[in-house]
């Protein structure tokens, strides 16, 4: 009995949801006629069976009774074959607004008039207003649930009255103008043999259009010499052909303007000679690192680093947790590798990204990144090794030194009248958010696929204040809430009003704490945000979904602001699974691509899907599981990396270099628009380059407030690739 045990599943995680005293319940066979549709205890081909003696009944079925159909095998011409149709007529229903679900298993037709009949394997009827008390439906055998045909199971409906929306006030924080990073020219310089080298610079959403650069090159202490002989205006990367091979050279790029040459940028150093393809970042005791963030610790322009130490990850599920061997340790590094500080978070917080999310991120607007982390105290794990018990915080760290600043209680285990299981209240994450539009605050967030809990902070003059907190029992409708978390927090302006909404997976929260929208989906391993249908106006998000979807959605392109579903794959999907990716890799596609792949029983991918950004099938396919999206080369398409190889779509040669290491972020942390891919290997922390020379040039893309929050998310949970609010090449990217 599959279908009945996991229904008894979703019944006692729904029961413990809601607050049982407000829901009303009417059992099927009360209510339901004719009376002689079936027999009690006893099956047949042309009756339903009254079941009360299936084994835990009382566990499985409400009131202990169910009624089950014939063994259906295909779908039935007509209602009347198999079982007769039953009529459901409740009354005496109190009226208001009520959210309507079916408890059932299997597949049975419903009709709400007698005569037009739907297929469903879910019972969510969603929202339904009740007039005049009455309820009525038709519900037939009619149709075979083709994974696992037999009999259906009619059981009981539970009417849960919906409510008034939550009415909170709008968030105004500390800050009077939006909280920046001011970023350098970011430049790099990098040996590509012989005399040669590679140098490139950021542009910035602060230079005018007419911005070109010249480059200057000083050795030992003589005088800086100008390499270009017109400004470098199309792009922004040079190649110094002429460098005296063997001499440490420093580079510096003024900007040039309608007022004159600028003042010089940073100083990069090289010393010409054997080609490099990355930078470096030593590490002590042949150190590896789970999670890097990056963020300007000191104020200087330059993205730093910030590592969560050593490699590895405990899942809190059951079947794949193990005790924690050894604690994490946060180090911070300045971004020529100088180690600042080193953080060790103790045996109360095990060995997991669920355990222990990171965001590094400017809170106060002084100019420099504040560590935010989940912490605890002492040693309260338990005999197995798990952490059930003991204080929880959210406390903020000096990015500089290392210093705790501040401290304020972590969501709590339990939430309303629910015992969460260890599996689901081990899951959390943090996040930065705009509420304001102005002020970054954190979000706090404690729980994926059960009920979820948010709390909202800002972090001031070395204090943090709560803005707002909310959970998912709050809403009208918790069901459409519940288990809506993803493997990320992100927080974008979805609806245009200048504040940011909370991402949670499929359901989105507006800037003041309440409920946005929900697909109702479930929980979904692939949630890419940002601008993928450019004939859609706004963002859309790309789902792939680890919840089961019975019939299409697996797959699916939904609009930011609504929630509405532009698109979703027209199949069934068991369990769509990883990272996948959302891309431009396709030039003669207009919008990003989307991937995705199913999974079997085994978890082992078993069918994956290429889609444009309209959702026409490319491929199917499961060679691109595993492939990671890159911007490398010169035109404004991704590249895919996979096993340390980097090539173009349906390329057959790989582009330079071969990467090695784990990989660990892939951003626009130094020099031009093209992305850098950190890796880890033991001992090492790699920051490779893009040493091919550009085609044109495009603003910095950690300004794009859409990527900058990707990346600044990408410190914890899922890492994703970073999206964008607006395609590469579309005017208002471009200088």
């Amino acid at each position: 009995m599959r279908i009945a045990f996991a229904l008894i599943l979703f019944l006692s995680t729904l029961h413990a949801a809601e607050d049982p005293p407000r829901r009303l319940v009417f059992e099927a066979e009360a209510w339901s006629t004719p009376t002689d549709a079936w027999l009690k205890d006893r099956s047949s081909n042309g009756k339903w069976n009254l079941w009360s003696t299936d084994q835990d009944a009382q566990k499985k079925w409400s009131g202990g009774v169910v009624l089950q159909s014939p063994k259906v095998t295909e779908d039935r011409a007509t209602p009347q074959d198999g079982a007769p149709p039953l009529h459901t007529r409740i009354t005496g229903i109190p009226n208001g607004l009520y959210d309507v679900e079916i408890r059932m298993g299997r597949t049975l037709g419903f009709s709400r008039d007698g005569q037009t009949w739907e297929k469903r394997s879910d019972g969510n009827l969603g929202r339904v207003e009740i007039t005049d008390g009455t309820f009525e439906l038709w519900v037939d055998d009619r149709y075979v649930h083709a994974d696992n045909p037999g009999s259906a199971y009619y059981d009981c409906l539970v009417f849960t009255p919906i409510g008034p929306k939550i009415e909170k006030p709008k968030i105004e924080g500390y800050a009077t103008e939006r909280v920046r990073e001011k970023l350098n020219r970011g430049l790099v310089a990098l040996p590509r043999g012989g005399s040669k080298v590679y140098l490139s610079w950021r542009l910035l959403d602060t230079d005018p259009a007419e911005v070109a650069f010249h480059v200057y090159r000083t050795v030992g202490g003589a005088q800086p010499v100008r390499l270009n002989a017109t400004p470098v205006a199309r792009t922004t990367d040079f190649v110094d052909e002429k460098a005296p091979e063997g001499r440490d050279c420093a580079y510096v790029v003024r900007a040039v303007t309608k007022s004159g040459e600028g003042e010089p940028s940073e100083t990069a150093t090289a010393k010409p000679g054997e080609a490099q393809d990355y930078l470096s970042l030593k590490l002590d005791d042949g150190g590896t690192l789970q999670k890097v963030a990056v963020a300007d610790l000191d104020g200087d322009g330059r993205y730093d680093y910030v590592l969560k130490m050593p490699d590895g990850n405990v899942d809190p599920y059951e079947k794949y947790w193990v005790k924690s061997r050894e604690t994490f340790k946060i180090e911070a590094h300045r971004h020529d590798g100088t180690l600042l500080w080193r953080h060790d978070l103790g045996w109360s917080i095990e060995h997991g990204m669920w355990y222990s999310p990171m965001i590094v991120y400017d809170l106060d607007g002084d100019g420099k990144a504040e560590v935010a982390l989940k912490t605890g105290e002492g040693d309260p794990r338990d005999a197995d090794g798990r952490v059930q018990s003991g204080p929880e915080w959210l406390t903020i760290l000096d990015g500089l030194t290392g210093k705790a600043l501040a401290r304020a209680p972590w969501p709590p285990r339990k939430v309303g009248n629910e015992e969460l299981s260890y599996n689901y209240y081990s899951r959390n994450q943090l996040g930065i958010a705009y509420l304001d539009g102005k002020t970054p605050a954190l979000i706090v967030n404690r729980g994926t696929y059960t009920t979820l809990q948010v709390q909202a902070y800002q972090f001031h003059l070395g204090e943090l204040k709560r803005l707002w907190e909310w959970n998912s029992l709050q809403e009208a409708a918790p069901r459409a809430w519940r288990g809506q978390g993803a493997h990320t927090l992100q927080a974008h302006d979805l609806d245009g009003d200048g504040r940011d909404e909370v991402v949670l997976g499929s359901a989105v929260l507006d800037d003041h704490g309440v409920g946005l929208w929900s697909t109702g989906f479930g929980h979904p391993d692939h949630c890419y945000v940002g601008e993928i249908d450019p004939d859609n106006p706004g963002l859309e998000i790309f789902y792939g979904m680890e919840s089961a979807q019975k019939t299409a959605n697996g797959l699916c392109v939904v609009d930011a602001k609504t929630g509405r579903v532009l698109w979703g794959l027209q199949q069934p999907t068991r369990h769509v699974h990883g990272y996948g990716f959302c891309a431009d890799i396709d030039a003669t596609h207009p919008g990003l691509e989307v991937y995705g792949c199913d999974t079997d029983a085994e978890k082992k991918f078993n069918q994956g899907w290429l889609c444009d950004a309209k959702g026409s099938i490319l491929e199917n396919t499961k060679e691109y599981t595993g492939h990671r999206p890159v911007y490398w080369d010169a035109d404004p398409q991704h590249e895919l990396i996979a096993k340390g190889r980097i090539a173009k779509f349906k390329a057959r040669e790989p582009l330079p270099p071969e990467v090695k290491g784990s990989i660990k972020l892939i951003a626009d942390i130094v020099g031009d628009w093209r992305e850098e891919i950190v890796t880890s290997q033991a001992g090492e922390l790699r920051i490779y380059v893009s040493t091919i020379p550009a085609g044109d040039r495009h603003v910095c893309l950690m300004q794009d407030p859409v990527y900058r929050n990707t990346v600044a998310a990408a410190a914890q949970g899922y890492h994703y690739n970073a999206m964008l609010s607006c395609l590469i090449g579309m005017k208002n990217r471009d200088r």
